[in-house]
């Protein structure tokens, strides 16, 4: 006999984990679908995991209203009250400072393992959420109606709708033939942990030039001693030859591309290289399916936005189908769904957008094109309001609508 729920959710990430807290809360039956078994191994400080998020102000806040973040150690999340990014091949620099904004961080950094597990936690507690765990999709019918899914365990589940939160490479967006614009970026990701010879100054630092797009990201200290997570964005065929280097060279190579500002000492964790593409979904919903996170939307990590533009998403979403549900409309109905895309796609495309034009306006070597980005930077950096602007919009306190 199938069992009935008010959403299937398929993916228990961190954006699918964060979505069924928020909807069990609205008193929402949730069956969450995952093929992995949620249990997560974690690094042993100081050697963190090189998969790590940038939480927003507003990132934080949904955590908190689901009850993770304050189980979270302490000695896991690292605070920044402060970014600096420069031009490589100039003068050019802009200092954002949370506190000239009347704010108390600009985000924080943990490690996805840890929240994913943090997460999990609070799952496992959920009466409103029912876990489906190394299982998936089999077979399924959805409609405005309704929704009937067949697990590969054999569980028969009615919903009112699916909700897809499995990733990049989303089995539910390619099966219902959902149009994407996407490119590769010409962009492969480094990234790892490194431990450095003085103090990040609870600072994200990146830099732009000869050798990429550099992200030094702030850990917690252990010991004394200061760490930080690395994102290096480069050509393919120069991931390649950095990847093969023995750890010493590569932190050498490290060493130069931050512009000698730290002395880079060793590698604490294996590094791990990504492929960059960007992708972004031409609809979000069809009836009786919404794409969230990744499902709907990929892009360069340059500005660390991916993660808080799929927590975005959640809000967005858990605001429509609570309000839905109190009004008695079903939850998969176009007309309910087509909410949560209209109040989300105009961000992430706003968003997606600035990332590429501020890589291409980057990319270019050419000395007039760096001379004229260093005047536009020094510009930007003397100015108070837009610095505010844009340092709210990345706390997710604004947005372009």
């Amino acid at each position: 006999m199938a069992k009935s729920y008010d959403l299937i959710l398929v993916g228990a990430g961190m954006v699918g984990g964060l979505s069924a807290i928020l909807l069990a809360k609205s008193s929402l039956r949730i069956a969450l679908v995952d093929k992995h078994t949620g249990l997560y191994t974690l690094s042993t400080p100081p050697a963190y995991d090189a998969r790590v998020s940038a939480i927003s102000s507003q990132s934080k806040s949904l955590l908190e209203d689901a009850g993770v973040w304050q189980n979270i150690p302490k000695n896991r999340i690292a605070s920044y009250d402060n970014m600096v990014v420069w031009d490589g091949l100039g003068e050019g620099m802009v200092d954002f400072n949370a506190h000239n904004s009347d704010m108390l961080e600009l985000g924080h950094l943990i490690e996805n393992a840890v929240l994913n597990e943090q997460l999990m936690a609070q799952l496992k507690d959920n009466a409103n959420v029912d876990l489906y765990l190394g299982d998936q999709l089999d077979s399924y019918e959805l409609n405005e109606s309704g929704v009937t899914a067949s697990l590969l365990s054999g569980h028969q589940l009615n919903a009112q709708a699916i909700i897809a939160a499995d990733g990049a490479m989303s089995k539910l967006r390619q099966d219902n033939d959902f149009d994407t614009v996407e490119w590769d970026y010409g962009h492969t990701a480094i990234v790892a942990t490194i431990e450095i010879g003085q103090s990040h100054q609870n600072t994200a630092w990146q830099s732009f030039g000869e050798e990429g797009i550099l992200a030094f990201l702030p850990m917690p200290s252990v010991d004394g001693k200061e760490y930080i997570s690395i994102v290096w964005s480069v050509p393919p065929s120069d991931a390649e030859a950095l990847m093969s280097l023995s750890d010493e060279a590569f932190c050498q190579r490290l060493h130069y591309a931050i512009n000698r500002k730290f002395d880079v000492l060793s590698v604490t964790r294996e590094r791990q290289a990504i492929p960059l593409r960007q992708r972004h979904a031409k609809q979000y919903v069809k009836a009786g399916l919404a794409l969230i996170g990744d499902a709907a939307h990929t892009i360069h990590p340059l500005a660390g936005q991916g993660a808080n533009l799929g927590f975005g998403d959640v809000k967005a979403l858990v605001a429509v189908l609570s309000k839905a549900q109190r009004r008695g409309e079903a939850l998969g109905s176009l007309k309910v769904l087509r909410r949560y895309q209209r109040a989300r796609m105009l961000d992430n495309i706003a968003m997606a957008a600035g990332m590429e034009t501020f890589k291409r306006l980057f990319a270019s070597h050419h000395p007039a094109v760096v001379g004229v980005r260093n005047v536009g930077m020094k510009c930007f950096n003397q100015n108070r309001f837009l610095k505010d602007k844009v340092v709210a919009r990345a706390a997710g306190l604004s947005s372009f609508s």
